[in-house]
């Protein structure tokens, strides 16, 4: 057998050079795809990930609702007032200066219903004297019209005014008076004497929370 010529063997080496470089184009080929198909796998799952995201984010906002409804029952709860017992207050002129009373704040709540006794008694100088109740931030209104009210003999020295809630007549030394009442509202209520001379140390302050 005769050795192959220069050309054969220039032939066998473009054959083998087509063989290699299609082998080779094929696999690039294949990576290419395969890249490409799970770069589109990649994407697919993302926007369907997506949207129950979007979903779960919804009931955040429906349930955020009820919150509100445990203040606003707290705000409408309050001790109905017949579950309150009857404040009793017993009220006195004084022992050191008669000209006082010995009592001069009283608290309550509202809706409370309130009993003042007024013993009008003093070992050693006794004295006309009463007990009169204003209405919500009215102290220097009726301190202002007990003092207007000196002539006032003929009506216990009690002054007509729509400011007056409640009151005991004028008691003289020795007398004893109880009155009732029920203060709807929260704040300070000013007590005093009208007697001529006396509201100005003869006062104190009822106290409703």
């Amino acid at each position: 057998m005769s050795a192959p010529s220069s050309s054969e063997k220039s032939s066998i080496w473009s054959l083998l050079n087509v063989i290699i470089g299609s082998a080779i184009g094929g696999v690039v080929l294949l990576w290419v795809l395969a890249f490409v198909v799970d770069g589109l796998g990649s994407l697919r799952p993302k926007a369907k990930a997506e949207a129950p995201a979007a979903t779960a984010a919804a009931p955040a906002a429906v349930a955020a609702a009820p919150a509100e409804t445990p203040a606003a029952a707290a705000a409408t709860t309050a001790a109905p007032a017949a579950d309150l017992p009857v404040l009793e207050v017993l009220i006195k002129p004084d022992a050191a200066n008669p000209l006082a009373y010995d009592t001069k704040t009283i608290s309550a709540k509202v809706g409370q219903k309130v009993k003042v006794t007024f013993n009008n008694t003093h070992p050693t100088l006794p004295q006309p004297h009463n007990f009169v109740l204003g209405k919500l931030g009215t102290k220097d209104k009726m301190m202002a019209i007990a003092m207007s009210g000196m002539t006032l003999v003929d009506k216990g020295y009690i002054p007509d005014s729509p400011d007056i809630l409640a009151n005991t007549k004028l008691l003289q030394p020795g007398q004893s008076e109880t009155i009732e009442f029920t203060l709807p509202a929260a704040g300070e209520y000013p007590y005093f004497c009208t007697f001529p001379g006396h509201v100005a140390i003869m006062n104190g302050v009822l106290t409703v929370q």
